[in-house]
């Protein structure tokens, strides 16, 4: 598989497990208490079409210059074998952890590993179309309204700065700019 392939492979794949390529960079903080962690088969369904769309346009791709009935077979072969791999990668568990929030209200964040506790407070990012929980301290949750503003800003400013390095990963191109954005975000999302 050549070099284009693969990075067009791997931006799609993203863009499928996203669920869209407009990830917004405002995003929504609140704080809260971890009350639950469950474990639930991941929903395979987006996986599995994403990946006969990729693999149906690969296909129809190969078999430019070819006749009709190449490109066709080549578009149901790639759209079968893009199904089928879809499918594999969306396999597997994730988890939930479920949050009460300080303001009132309970929220659910579905990720596909962590390392959250039962009793942990978390800052929970939230913006179309992701949400992401980061440890606080439990001054957060205990005494909330008591939290001087320029740190609730400082919060709000990394949660916008995750958005922001979600987007760039999206939006890369080539190889090297997806190995630095997805480094950019590990560091600017992770606990």
């Amino acid at each position: 598989m050549n070099k284009t392939l693969s990075v067009a492979t791997l931006t799609a794949a993203i863009f499928f497990a996203t669920g869209s390529a407009n990830s917004t960079t405002v995003m929504s903080v609140s704080y809260g208490t971890i009350t639950g962690i469950n474990q639930q088969e991941r929903d395979t369904s987006g996986g599995a079409t994403g990946g006969a769309v990729l693999g149906g346009l690969v296909g129809l791709a190969s078999g430019s210059g070819r006749s009709r009935s190449n490109r066709a077979l080549r578009t149901l072969g790639g759209a079968a074998v893009g199904s089928a791999a879809g499918g594999a990668m969306a396999r597997g568990t994730e988890m939930v952890y479920t949050v009460d929030l300080v303001n009132g209200g309970t929220v659910r964040v579905v990720m596909d590993s962590g390392n959250f506790h039962r009793g942990d407070c978390v800052a929970v990012e939230q913006g179309a179309p992701s949400a992401n929980p980061r440890r606080v301290s439990s001054e957060f949750c205990l005494n909330n309204a008591a939290i001087p503003q320029q740190y609730k800003a400082a919060k709000q400013r990394e949660a916008d700065q995750c958005a922001q390095a979600k987007q760039r990963l999206l939006d890369a191109q080539t190889e090297e700019e997806i190995n630095t954005a997805a480094m950019v975000m590990n560091i600017l999302c992770q606990d």
